[in-house]
């Protein structure tokens, strides 16, 4: 059939690991170069602290447009890129936020990470190697408002990193038991993308979870729930479900009885 694409062999499988910083565009530009700069820098440690030096080494593709980084590797790598790099990226990241608070108060590397698997071009070629559908949609990951929204809740004192694994990696790593992770420490989610066409069942995993307390994250107890109460002293404990409250913050609502105030001003309280 004239212009059909020809049968082609299937590229070699990789697994991809994708970072990149976040708000990396509200650094001071004086820091940007540096920030650049500290990614792989970053990377190389913690694969190194994971026992993944000869990975590193050999890594396929490296490539990187500023913010973010992007390599390839065998597969066979990917359990040991799940657990435990996610979290020794963590305890780096944690060392350089010091030296950064050091320069400038507001100066922070924080990233976001995806991993995914696939078939992807690796013959050496500069120009084509890693171009492919995986690689997109490992961007994709990246950048997708479930890891963005994580990270938004997060403290930036705490969590340093969150990461956002492919329902391919999930299947094949964390479902079958080849990380020291359990699948419950993982949370499912749509990822998806604003402006893209882009919406794929995925997995996050935050090394150090937190929450940034925010007033709007704290409803007050409706009215009517206290009128259901009888007007009975009500208190309302309020902290993220699955996190330790002494970490974080509590909240206490407290509703007193309808005429409190009026026995007050007629003088019924105890002494």
């Amino acid at each position: 059939m004239q212009g059909a694409i020809p049968t082609q062999l299937l590229p070699p499988y990789r697994a991809l690991l994708a970072v990149d910083i976040v708000k990396f565009s509200a650094a001071k530009g004086v820091f940007l170069g540096d920030l650049h700069e500290l990614v792989p820098e970053v990377l190389e440690r913690a694969m190194n602290l994971s026992g993944l030096q000869e990975v590193w080494d050999a890594r396929r593709f490296p490539d990187s447009a500023g913010d973010d980084y992007v390599f390839g590797t065998d597969p066979a790598w990917l359990p040991l890129l799940v657990s435990p790099l996610l979290a020794n990226l963590q305890t780096v990241l944690e060392e350089v936020d010091h030296r950064l608070a050091a320069r400038d108060r507001d100066l922070r590397l924080r990233l976001r990470a995806a991993l995914h698997v696939g078939p992807v071009p690796d013959s050496g070629d500069l120009v084509r190697d890693r171009i492919s559908e995986p690689t997109v949609t490992t961007f994709r990951l990246l950048n997708s408002t479930p890891i963005n929204d994580v990270l938004k809740r997060s403290h930036p004192d705490v969590t340093q990193t969150a990461a956002v694994l492919s329902q391919r990696v999930f299947d094949d790593i964390i479902r079958p038991g080849y990380t020291t992770l359990h699948p419950s420490e993982l949370t499912s989610a749509t990822a998806e993308v604003p402006g893209k066409d882009f919406a794929e069942p995925a997995w996050l995993y935050v090394p150090r979870p937190s929450w940034q307390a925010r007033t709007q994250d704290r409803p007050a107890v409706p009215a009517a729930e206290a009128e259901k109460a009888g007007g009975s002293p009500l208190a309302v404990f309020q902290a993220p479900v699955g996190q330790s409250n002494t970490a974080h913050y509590m909240q206490v609502s407290q509703t007193l009885p309808t005429d409190f105030f009026g026995r007050e001003s007629k003088g019924d309280r105890s002494e």
